[in-house]
This record gives C-alpha cells, sequence and structure tokens, in this order.
C-alpha cells in the first residue's frame, strides 16, 4: 500500500520552511540591538518549540493510520513504527485527544 502522492508538496512544503528558518537567522543576526536580537531569538525558540508540539500531534495521527489500516496490535504497531507498545498506546492517546481538539 505504497501511496506516495502529496509527498512532492510535502518536501516542497519542508524546504521553504527550512528557508524560512535560515531567513529568519540571518535577519536577526543582521540585528543591531542585542537586547531585541535576544527576545526575538526567544520568540523563535518558542515557535520552534510549538512546531515541534504540532508536528508529534501528527505523528501521532499517522501513528493512528497505520493502526487502523493495517488492523494492528498495539505491539505490532510499536514494532511497525520502531517503539514500543508503551509509546505506541501514548501516540493512540495523544491521537484522540487531537481528533477530539480538532473536533471541539
Amino acid at each position: 500500500m505504497e501511496d506516495h502522492s502529496g509527498e512532492e508538496t510535502v518536501d516542497a512544503a519542508v524546504a521553504s520552511l527550512l528557508r524560512a528558518y535560515a531567513d529568519t537567522v540571518a535577519a536577526m543576526r543582521a540585528m543591531q540591538d542585542p537586547e531585541r536580537y535576544f527576545a526575538r531569538a526567544t520568540e523563535l525558540a518558542d515557535t520552534l518549540r510549538e512546531l515541534v508540539s504540532k508536528s508529534t500531534d501528527e505523528r501521532a495521527l499517522a501513528a493512528e493510520r497505520i493502526l487502523e489500516a493495517e488492523s494492528l496490535s498495539l505491539t505490532a504497531l510499536g514494532e511497525r513504527i520502531s517503539m514500543s507498545k508503551q509509546r505506541a498506546g501514548q501516540f493512540m492517546e495523544k491521537a484522540r485527544k487531537v481528533r477530539g481538539s480538532d473536533n471541539g
């Protein structure tokens, strides 16, 4: 079940994100006021932490799709995505929460 549709779009979006990060860093390094530079670097770090959290949500939703598409147990899912049964279970909990917040 190898469907790679949409991957070019994802690749382009990730490349754009990386370029935006590099542009942001270059703009901050060009700032003359060191305190503003520090403040903006802190804002960037906060934003990146939020993005990391959101990407974890997406991983959980993707793991849930695998579980459902292949009718796997948590143990089998863990093996399939190279993590423990417990971590796979945590991903399923996170996926339920994400879906709940998307619908609420």
